[in-house]
């Protein structure tokens, strides 16, 4: 809980648009209707356990592989800046974390058409193409220097 004091510190600001985004989760049920309704993703997963576990679901349940762009990572400002302040790592965040509440799809490049179609339909909720799927069966997330493997990501019960 913040105190008045730190209420209007910058600090205080971005925990506190961090920490309403968690409380208050906006599922993307609409999206995810959309995404359906016009054929566009080729396979779909909620983001509840985070983007690494997804990951690996979708490519064990494909049998592919995928490549992830770190630097393609929709990360707020607000996260950012508060890794930033704390010394963490916002991408190991972002790949390790749970809670997200969005949905992590594929499309077919042939279904392009599809996915312009439910955008529409969807309004101005973004949506950002952080990597793409491949036939080897590595997971792998790429960032300016090199590669390295997908972290495993939350796990319950571990």
């Amino acid at each position: 809980m913040l105190r008045a004091s730190e209420a209007s510190t910058p600090q205080a600001t971005v925990q506190s648009v961090c920490v309403l985004r968690y409380l208050v989760p906006e599922p993307r049920v609409r999206a995810g209707l959309q995404l359906a309704h016009h054929g566009a993703a080729s396979s779909c997963v909620d983001l509840s356990d985070g983007l690494a576990d997804g990951l690996r679901q979708l490519a064990r349940a494909s049998g592919v592989g995928v490549e992830i762009q770190a630097a393609e990572l929709p990360i707020s400002d607000e996260a950012r800046a508060w890794h930033a302040a704390t010394g963490g790592d916002p991408v190991a965040t972002a790949l390790g974390g749970g809670d997200d509440y969005e949905l992590l799809f594929t499309v077919r490049p042939r279904h392009r058409g599809r996915l312009r179609g439910a955008r529409r339909r969807i309004g101005d909720l973004p949506i950002t193409r952080i990597g793409v799927v491949t036939r080897a069966r590595e997971l792998v997330v790429r960032d300016a220097e090199s590669g390295r493997e997908l972290p495993h990501g939350f796990e319950h019960f571990r």
